[in-house]
């Protein structure tokens, strides 16, 4: 017999409050415009697919992989572990209580993989995995582009031509169109009631396509940037559309083709609870040390610099500077980060500055600060001012229109113009700080 229902919900509930600091973070994460609002479906495709499954009897010992999950978050918690990893833990543990209580799963994948989805982490996932996946995508690229009989080579995420070169820029990472291919996978594997092993083998071919579409993204994209094609402005949009609308529908004939074969297994295990009731009380107990772990620990901080501060320049490409107060966002991203912020102008520019001490997910694109004071954004192409790259990129708020460059600079000369490859760069010893981050924004005419 199943569980009482009112126990099921005392106990996601229990369970969503003793995350606490994971539920403010994901309403912030949601609604400040850093990340793509797109979470939002999952979550709701993830409560729909719950719901409307029949009701199944709860597998033996239900609450066993919720608790353990609940109990792995309190040991990240007390290691000041970010919120972000946390975040993941307590995806995992509602994903396992609803997979348990309603759908007679220990875990039912394509749930877990849309509560996974629902994370605000598309910056994140910016952020750690842009750049491998451009590597990788150049790198795909530049063998389809030799296949067809152009010396191209890669260094870095720069595709490097004739002498020239053609940069693989954040935008076109992949992580969008990944995000989407896991959703359709997640929502189609939910609808047909997937087994584990379509739904591993739904993942597999849906992360395969994914990055061979994006790689031929790239190498279709190569022949706009370089002029081998001369196509309308509009084509470069276009190109990446008609991939991506390929691959989607490659990603769901081949899920059409998963939903007819069979599992050589069952579902799930078919041991049922024997008695009426599911004992809760240990679990409702963890659920309280997780509530009060966040007290026990602080929230771990930024390391002391290892250098001293060397001093705000007097000076920027020749101009003088003046020293502008922070503003409330300015302030904010000075909490925990390690480093210093600093805010100038020139005269004509604003000038953002920021001095590293070492590698950190708290130097974000500054992107995202726009996003998160409701700015629109604009991607724009890499500029070069004689030896320096500036990523760059449009930011709109009603009359405001700015045009808006960063760069990241090395004491040995080393540059890189976005975040992502510059962490991967430090992490991976090929550059030691501290940094200075360098956000430039100027007033762009109305178009």
């Amino acid at each position: 017999m199943r569980a009482p229902r009112h126990a099921g919900v005392a106990l996601f509930a229990s369970l969503a409050i003793a995350c606490w600091p994971v539920l403010v973070w994901y309403v912030q994460g949601s609604f400040d415009g850093s990340n793509d609002p797109w979470g939002l479906l999952a979550l709701a495709t993830a409560i729909g697919a719950w719901w409307r499954a029949a009701p199944e009897s709860p597998p033996d010992r239900p609450l066993a992989l919720p608790t353990g999950l609940l109990v792995l978050y309190i040991a990240a918690t007390l290691a000041a572990l970010p919120l972000s990893l946390r975040a993941l833990l307590a995806a995992l543990a509602l994903a396992a209580l609803g997979s348990a209580w309603r759908l007679g799963r220990r875990l039912d994948f394509p749930v877990a993989a849309l509560a996974l989805l629902a994370l605000p982490l598309t910056a994140s996932l910016q952020f750690y995995g842009g750049y491998p996946l451009r590597v990788l995508a150049g790198s795909l690229a530049v063998v389809l582009l030799q296949l067809n009989g152009l010396a191209v080579e890669l260094a870095g995420a720069v595709l490097l031509w004739d002498g020239r070169q053609i940069a693989i820029d954040a935008p076109c990472s992949g992580i969008r169109m990944l995000w989407a291919g896991a959703y359709l996978m997640a929502t189609a594997a939910a609808l047909f009631r997937f087994t584990p092993r379509q739904t591993l083998a739904a993942a597999a071919l849906t992360g395969s396509l994914v990055i061979a579409a994006n790689a031929v993204r790239a190498a279709a994209l190569f022949y706009l940037e370089t002029g081998l094609l001369v196509l309308p402005v509009w084509a470069h949009t276009a190109a990446g559309m008609s991939v991506f609308v390929a691959a989607g529908l490659l990603i769901i004939h081949g899920l059409y083709r998963i939903d007819r074969t069979h599992s050589a297994g069952p579902a799930c295990l078919p041991v049922r609870v024997p008695g009426d009731a599911v004992p809760t009380r240990p679990t409702q107990l963890v659920c309280l040390l997780a509530a009060l772990a966040p007290l026990a620990h602080g929230v771990g901080r930024a390391e002391p610099a290892a250098v001293p501060f060397p001093g705000w320049p007097t000076r920027f490409e020749g101009r003088p500077l003046t020293v502008l107060p922070l503003t409330p966002l300015e302030n904010r991203l000075q909490q925990d980060f390690p480093g210093r912020v600093g805010r100038f102008t020139d005269g004509q520019r604003e000038i953002i500055l920021r001095w590293v001490t070492h590698a950190s997910r708290q130097l974000h694109p500054s992107s995202d600060c726009f996003k998160a004071s409701g700015y629109r954004i604009e991607t724009l192409a890499i500029k070069r001012v004689g030896d320096q790259y500036w990523s760059r990129f449009l930011a709109t708020r009603g009359a405001t229109r700015l045009d808006v460059a960063e760069r990241i600079d090395a004491p040995d000369g080393q540059q890189w113009s976005d975040v992502s490859a510059w962490y991967w760069a430090a992490q991976l010893g090929r550059t030691h700080g501290p940094w200075w981050a360098v956000t430039v924004a100027a007033p762009a005419p109305l178009q």
